[in-house]
């Protein structure tokens, strides 16, 4: 069985019981340790996807009945992919800023970490830890850009960084200056399993590259803005509501059945060169359930889900997840088969308490008794909570 963990809320802070603090605190003093951060970790700056993976899903099975419903159905695809960007991609620019006061929280973060693991005594374990995540924002980057603790994403080179799972192999030390005394730097590995906005195809030699996102996103935005009417992107948001498949299909056919699109079907190949262009400028795993259309990120995609797999495989281990629904298949098949592995323990931190039920269905009964769900009673667990948490590890 399972073991689930309740904690009441006195005001804006959590009661801890000193049982909760103790087995917490043997999570982390004993175990390697990994993270899996996903949308929710981001949402309290950049808000969540709502239905955009339905609807494009459901698009992506839709059977054009004439050349004209083809095209009405590309140009459907292209508005919401131009909807995602301006309300999902676009804004991180300005929203992920250290020097906003609601970028706090992921700064405290970072500094809980870093003491986390700078305090670690056990010299049996290293000073690093993973943090595996299917965000493509670089909030965690900001975080710990001017952190004590060593962001590594993957990247080596000064003037043109290069991305290598090679990379993530590396520990850092440092010499005191008049000995030789050595001593391990607290480190972070950071795979970004749905890609990055950091990410680009260097096209003459290949391989992957570090772009500046804020940039790439400014003149993808400018090539591209006067292609999109702002009033049939209204009415594509008012009409695309479903929850469901079947629902977003039978939508998205009323849709392309109306006359919205008639005067755009001439400037269908614009339509075309946009979706090309945003797919190749913005390398992430778009709210589909298809993965990278290009070999060279389906090989890193499957490469970072490998190393994934491996951490849990390894003795003792410890997966701490937050903000993760388990919805990407790839990733829950993978925590599943590894749940075998009699020393790995799973922490799942859940935003509400309904949450539990639904983790339970998805991950099904444990057989090694390692999984201890975390919940608030009538309280939603913040990243602000979340922090508090963390601070009675090192505390």
């Amino acid at each position: 069985m399972e073991k689930i963990i309740k904690l009441d809320v006195d005001g804006d802070r959590i009661v801890f019981t000193e049982d909760f603090i103790s087995s917490l605190k043997g999570f982390f003093s004993g175990c390697r340790v990994n993270f899996l951060l996903g949308a929710g970790f981001s949402a309290n700056l950049l808000g969540l996807l709502s239905n955009k993976e339905i609807i494009l899903h459901a698009l992506d099975q839709y059977q054009p009945k004439s050349d004209d419903e083809k095209k009405k159905a590309t140009i459907l695809k292209a508005y919401l992919y131009w909807s995602f960007f301006k309300s999902c991609i676009a804004p991180i620019a300005d929203k992920a800023s250290p020097y906003k006061t609601t970028f706090k929280p992921y700064i405290t973060f970072e500094e809980n970490l870093y003491r986390i693991f700078s305090e670690r005594s056990n010299p049996a374990l290293d000073r690093q830890f993973n943090i595996f995540t299917t965000n493509y924002d670089p909030i965690i980057e900001i975080a710990f850009d001017r952190s004590n603790c060593i962001c590594n994403d993957g990247f080596e080179g000064r003037i043109i960084p290069r991305f290598s799972t090679d990379n993530y192999s590396k520990s850092f030390y440092r010499r005191a200056m008049f000995s030789n005394r050595k001593s391990e730097i607290p480190s972070l590995n950071l795979l970004k399993l749905h890609g990055s906005l950091t990410w680009q195809i260097d096209i003459i030699e290949g391989g992957l590259i570090y772009q500046d996102y804020k940039k790439s996103t400014k003149e993808l935005n400018s090539r591209h803005e006067t292609l999109f009417d702002d009033s049939v992107l209204a009415q594509i948001d008012t009409r695309l509501t479903a929850n469901s498949e079947d629902e977003a299909s039978r939508q998205i056919l009323a849709i392309i059945s109306t006359s919205i699109f008639d005067s755009s079907i001439s400037n269908v190949d614009n339509y075309e060169k946009f979706i090309f262009d945003y797919k190749n400028s913005i390398l992430i795993v778009n709210p589909t359930k298809e993965k990278f259309s290009d070999t060279l990120l389906n090989k890193n995609y499957y490469e970072l889900l490998r190393m994934f797999s491996n951490e849990l495989e390894k003795e003792n281990s410890l997966l701490v997840v937050n903000g993760f629904s388990f919805r990407d298949e790839h990733i829950l098949d993978l925590v599943k088969r590894s749940m075998v592995n009699p020393s790995l323990k799973l922490l799942v931190f859940c935003y509400e308490e309904t949450s539990v039920t639904e983790y339970e269905g998805l991950l099904g009964q444990p057989k090694n008794d390692n999984i201890t769900y975390v919940a608030l009673k009538s309280e939603k667990l913040s990243l602000d909570y979340f922090n508090q948490i963390l601070a009675k590890i090192h505390s």
